[in-house]
């Protein structure tokens, strides 16, 4: 225990300095592109930080009325429970890494998968531009329990180190972050030989395009393996350029209507459906899916209308 609070001490100072050299470099973003750029995205800036004080300001208030929850208490309390444990060993950070990152994709692919966290998971593309504050553009029950518990927690219970699970933690924010880096800055978004193995802006801007090509790809956000793995890799491609956001019509400058407009949606869809079990399932089918079997934007169907094309 003693141990694990050390090493966590240290990984926590270098995730407060890493956030806010990302914090800065996203406000310099800003600027750049303001003043030099006349950028036409610049009204997504708005909604994007107001959710960036608002997720700040839930952490505080969580954690004053419960407590601190995170991926480290997470990841302590499946430790002690786990269904065996590991070392330091570095053949254990091997295995560390692939457990996090099957993890990383499992709750991506849920998000996107299952409307009720697709409602948490929205607010992220909403945005119609790509920028660095977007990075940080979450739900905050996205951010404060969904992700520590299955980017702490359940990689633990699978016998992962706590120090593995926060060290890994802190490359994954910091890497993931910069992911959403602005065009205008790297414009393709391409960082050579390192496009074959690693999750680089190209890749991640497929996978906040509203596309079909583009749909539900490109779910881990450090190195490719698990979406080549299962199918779920999809290069840029030249020939089909990136349309940001989300498929439905929303204001992706008012804070309001993109935390809380798929929940309302959602709202509507279950008040109208006839039946509990039809109402249930608008909770955990995908996003689109109707109980009067007329689909709308459902992405299994867009993509065979593609194919089809």
């Amino acid at each position: 225990m003693e141990e694990f609070l050390a090493h966590e001490l240290t990984i926590e100072s270098i995730t407060q300095k890493g956030l806010l050299i990302l914090i800065i470099y996203a406000i310099l973003e800003m600027a750049y592109l303001y003043f030099f750029k006349k950028y036409e995205g610049m009204k997504d800036y708005k909604q994007t930080t107001i959710n960036f004080l608002f997720v700040i300001g839930m952490n505080i208030v969580v954690g004053a009325l419960i407590g601190v929850i995170s991926t480290a208490s997470f990841s302590l309390l499946a430790f002690k429970n786990a269904l065996f444990t590991t070392d330091l060993t570095y053949y254990w950070w091997i295995y560390g890494f692939l457990i996090y990152e099957l993890f990383y994709w499992i709750q991506h692919w849920l998000a996107h998968k299952v409307r009720l966290i697709w409602c948490l998971h929205s607010p992220h593309h909403a945005p119609e531009s790509m920028n660095m504050l977007v990075g940080f553009n979450h739900s905050f029950i996205e951010v404060i329990f969904y992700m520590p518990f299955f980017l702490g927690f359940m990689p633990s219970l699978l016998g992962v180190h706590p120090v593995i699970v926060l060290s890994i933690a802190v490359i994954d924010i910091i890497w993931g972050n910069l992911l959403h880096i602005n065009e205008k800055v790297v414009p393709s978004g391409r960082y050579g030989l390192l496009e074959k193995i690693l999750q680089t802006p190209s890749h991640h801007r497929v996978h906040h395009a509203q596309n079909v090509m583009y749909l539900d790809t490109n779910y881990n956000s450090m190195t490719l393996f698990w979406d080549w793995a299962l199918g779920t890799l999809q290069p840029l491609r030249e020939d089909e350029k990136v349309k940001y956001g989300i498929t439905r019509n929303v204001k992706s400058d008012n804070f309001w209507d993109v935390q809380f407009g798929e929940f309302v949606l959602l709202a509507k869809d279950m008040w109208n459906a006839s039946g509990i079990l039809n109402k249930l399932n608008y909770l955990f089918q995908p996003p689109g899916w109707s109980h009067t079997r007329k689909h709308t934007g459902l992405v299994s169907e867009l993509k065979k209308e593609l194919k089809k094309d």
